[in-house]
């Protein structure tokens, strides 16, 4: 069985689009006008087109309804069949009815969902797995959707913090590429049409504007280049390297990529940790949240010294690179047996960190650019009254 695509019309004429479930394509011409549907196209749908951006609030409430449908005493495949028949994402909804077939068939859920991976990644089939095993499905579920919604919030509120600035920015570049094309060449050629040299500042402004209006194609393409250039340097792994260890070296970015990384580290690590994974695993798959290769690099020894029967907290005493509250903490959490609740905590507090530096970033590059843009347009605004007083100049 696969998926195909179609595009049909009914009896009245409507048109009517989506994905419906057949061997073949005629199979599912035929299935098509048996609801009187008469499709106009007919394609298949691969997986990787079907899996494609799935958003982050699909999966969330994925997990949230299956809670809830559990808990109300559905069975698992009644449960999935219904979700099947109310998923309006249609990309989501191919994925959803492979997972409630398979399910169907007489897989567990996790192996089902671990068949997606691409769109769930390896963190939801796990803590599935775990829930299957301890009993507790449906406990699991909530505990997964609360952290991929506090991971979908982290994302917002760094994604909201940096519109304003970018915005602010773009504008102030956009005021001064329009000044020196548009405005100050303007005024250069009165003064050329009355023949009075214009001041020294002006001159440099006008050639700068030339410069853009002639070569201005260039700037996009060297753009365009260096994007390219930096991403593929961040893809291999010595140029990946270079980077996180230049980031690691910069006084502000230092702290905030820290503490970005160790949020997700603590937060994935601790969900999964209350919901019965294994500590090994939970390590493995919460360090596959760290971005940074550098912190990943230093969190890779708390693999194998817990593997040799090392604390989790003995792992972070002594690492300059931590902070100092990591390890009292865990150590405490370790000795009253919540280890869980502490991970989760560390994750928080890191969270809330994260959020005042970057409101400390923003409030401290406001201003930067404001009196930096001021700065520049009240050169170009002198240089022009500084021109236009000197006509007084002119003799007749």
């Amino acid at each position: 069985m696969g998926f195909f695509a179609y595009r049909a019309v009914d009896s009245s004429g409507a048109t009517a689009k989506g994905i419906i479930e057949a061997s073949t394509p005629e199979e599912a011409a035929r299935k098509l006008r048996s609801n009187r549907l008469y499709p106009t196209k007919i394609e298949p749908v691969g997986k990787g087109k079907a899996r494609r951006k799935i958003p982050d609030e699909v999966i969330i409430g994925f997990c949230k309804d299956l809670a809830d449908l559990l808990s109300a005493g559905l069975p698992m495949d009644r449960s999935l069949t219904l979700l099947v028949s109310q998923e309006r994402n249609q990309g989501f909804k191919v994925i959803l009815t492979d997972i409630s077939r398979s399910v169907q068939e007489g897989k567990p859920l996790s192996d089902a969902v671990e068949s997606h991976q691409d769109v769930f990644g390896s963190l939801v089939g796990h803590m599935i797995r775990a829930g299957e095993a301890s009993g507790a499905l449906e406990a699991v579920l909530r505990r997964l959707s609360e952290y991929l919604e506090r991971r979908r919030a982290f994302k917002q509120s760094i994604l909201s913090a940096s519109i304003y600035p970018a915005l602010l920015l773009s504008m102030s570049l956009l005021s001064m590429v329009v000044l020196l094309v548009y405005v100050i060449p303007r005024f250069a050629k009165i003064f050329e049409d009355l023949q009075q040299n214009v001041p020294f500042i002006t001159k440099v402004l006008l050639k700068a504007g030339i410069a853009i209006e002639q070569y201005g194609w260039v700037i996009p393409i060297v753009l365009i280049v260096g994007f390219f250039a930096v991403r593929r340097l961040h893809l291999s792994s010595e140029g990946r390297k270079q980077l996180d260890g230049l980031l690691m070296k910069l006084p502000l970015v230092k702290r905030l990529t820290l503490y970005t990384n160790l949020s997700r580290f603590f937060l994935a690590m601790g969900t999964m940790v209350r919901a019965g994974v294994p500590l090994l695993r939970a390590i493995t798959l919460a360090r596959n949240t760290v971005e940074n290769t550098i912190i990943k690099a230093e969190l890779a020894q708390l693999y194998d010294n817990v593997k040799a029967g090392k604390s989790v907290s003995s792992v972070f005493a002594g690492k300059e690179i931590f902070p100092t509250r990591i390890a009292p903490m865990l150590r405490v959490g370790e000795e009253k047996g919540e280890l869980g609740e502490t991970l989760l905590a560390l994750g928080s507090y890191f969270e809330q960190e994260t959020e005042k530096i970057l409101r400390r970033l923003i409030t401290l590059l406001e201003p930067v650019v404001i009196i930096g843009t001021g700065l520049v347009i009240g050169a170009m605004v002198l240089s022009m009254f500084s021109a236009i007083v000197s006509v007084s100049d002119i003799r007749f």
